[in-house]
């Protein structure tokens, strides 16, 4: 395979078609949330320190503290169910989209988002499943590694025995993660490829993925390593990016606020922080298409020579 053409290809693909970058955010976001504690022992409660048209509101939230946390609650699972559905539906919008452009096929929002929705369920059925074989997996290493060590806690009381012990199960557990989870997220990603572009079935997705990977494991984890070294640069070089933007965005300020201009302080720091995080969901957006891109241009490369065998058998 000719990595460098598959990288040039993603970015092309990427940058010319921008109706992708919805799909690359929600295939490739992840959400956090922060829930401020409160504090202050003063006799009004602990707001001295707020404005006093924020008062009020402090006052109400503090008096209705059950229903407030259940109201946030409520709209933090909401969140995360509505992002789970748009994961889905934009890993499939993403796979089968990258198939058809490369192939010279016109496809536009519509036909992605249509992609998306009638993969939806197939998509969450073989991330649940292959969850399932992650989880399973997870366990019988965990007995695998635990047991031993327990057995060695119990049948002596050498501290030394004990400190190899729980040394050997670490090391051991981590070259297991390298060597087992590494090829499983490989095969993920074949299989998801496998069950949207070639519109296998689940199981025989994952099987298909697990096959495809055995006869390439070394191209297969090189597609996976360079993968990993272009996502950690252009990780680092966008935290840098929004830094620097932080700086000159919201700077201002905090520059604002010392000189007392506090209304003045109060616009520039929302209007730069509005800019700032707008900036940050383009850039995440579109590093979520490149990587969604170059996982599907590397599958069609690395199964392209199957779909020839296949293709002969049937002529």
């Amino acid at each position: 395979m000719n990595y460098g053409e598959i990288i040039s290809s993603a970015v092309r693909l990427t940058w010319r078609n921008k109706f992708l970058w919805f799909f690359g955010f929600f295939a490739g976001a992840s959400a956090s949330f922060n829930f401020p504690g409160g504090g202050g022992g003063t006799g009004d409660g602990g707001m001295g320190g707020f404005p006093a048209p924020l008062r009020g509101i402090v006052a109400w939230v503090q008096d209705n503290l059950a229903l407030f946390l259940t109201v946030i609650i409520t709209l933090g699972v909401l969140i995360v169910v509505v992002g789970i559905v748009l994961s889905m539906i934009s890993q499939g919008a993403l796979a089968e989209s990258v198939a058809a452009l490369d192939r010279g096929e016109e496809h536009r929002f519509g036909s992605a988002w249509r992609a998306g929705t009638a993969n939806f369920w197939r998509v969450l059925g073989l991330k649940i499943l292959f969850l399932l074989i992650t989880i399973g997996v997870s366990l019988i290493l965990t007995l695998v590694l635990v047991a031993p060590t327990v057995g060695i806690f119990f049948a002596t009381e050498s501290v030394a025995a004990r400190v190899v012990a729980v040394v050997f199960a670490v090391l051991a557990g981590l070259a297991l993660l390298v060597l087992i989870f590494i090829p499983l997220a490989v095969i993920g990603q074949w299989a998801l490829r496998r069950l949207v572009v070639d519109r296998d079935r689940i199981w025989e997705s994952i099987k298909s993925g697990f096959g495809l990977f055995r006869r390439n494991i070394g191209r297969s984890l090189l597609v996976w390593l360079i993968q990993l070294g272009l996502m950690l640069g252009a990780g680092i070089v966008m935290l840098i990016a929004l830094i620097i933007l932080g700086f000159l965005l919201v700077g201002p300020a905090f520059l604002l606020a010392n000189a007392d201009y506090t209304a003045a302080a109060i616009a520039v720091g929302a209007i730069g922080g509005a800019v700032l995080l707008a900036v940050f969901f383009v850039l995440s957006a579109i590093l979520g298409t490149f990587n969604s891109s170059y996982w599907t241009l590397a599958y069609l490369r690395l199964s392209a020579p199957l779909h020839r065998d296949t293709e002969i058998q049937q002529h």
